[in-house]
């Protein structure tokens, strides 16, 4: 790594990122998904005080309060934990399309990461499943490309704009296609 690579490095670098190779789009899922998780959380946010309202006098007249609080303690360390994990795998789930490959980096777990890449050469169907009312109002949805290599199915879950993101990939395609016949890359 040289001295200054942290000023020339932009939201389209990344490691292993060929120097002819041009970033076509950065995906993450869409925003209302984060959203939607973030909702859920807040209602069990609520839910702890909510038992505390229904059980007062209970807890009270048994002098739980204690082990109420130490329950309480522990309810929100789990929450808290909980909630860093979900916003932790929003956002290090991504897909970036090159005019070179598709890289699928899927995170599971804190600790588990897996990175796919597919040359554009290999694409041989790619399909948009949108479901139901939600995301066809919201616009979001999967791509699926089928290949023949060894990753059998890329799916890009919950993006923004999957039609368009077929339409850029299949394009990227065939542009890949036609300025490296036999799949042969040039060096440069």
């Amino acid at each position: 790594m040289r001295l200054f690579d942290l000023f020339t490095k932009t939201s389209f670098s990344f490691d292993t990122k060929k120097p002819d190779e041009e970033v076509l789009a950065i995906l993450y899922r869409h925003w209302i998904v984060l959203i939607l998780q973030l909702s859920a959380f807040f209602v069990f946010l609520l839910l702890p005080f909510g038992v505390r309202m229904m059980f007062s006098r209970h807890i009270d007249r048994f002098d739980f309060n204690g082990l109420y609080n130490f329950a309480m303690a522990v309810y929100f360390l789990i929450w808290w934990s909980s909630l860093f994990y979900e916003v932790t795998m929003y956002l290090l789930d991504i897909w970036i399309i090159t005019d070179h490959r598709v890289i699928d980096n899927r995170q599971y777990g804190f600790f588990n990461r897996v990175v796919s890449e597919l040359s554009l050469s290999k694409i041989q169907d790619i399909s948009v499943e949108i479901q139901g009312v939600f995301q066809t109002f919201f616009d979001f949805g999967d791509v699926k490309i089928q290949t023949a290599g060894a990753e059998p199915r890329f799916v890009f879950k919950q993006i923004h704009h999957p039609n368009e993101i077929r339409e850029k990939i299949t394009k990227a395609s065939n542009d890949y296609r036609i300025a490296h016949p036999d799949d042969i890359e040039t060096a440069t």
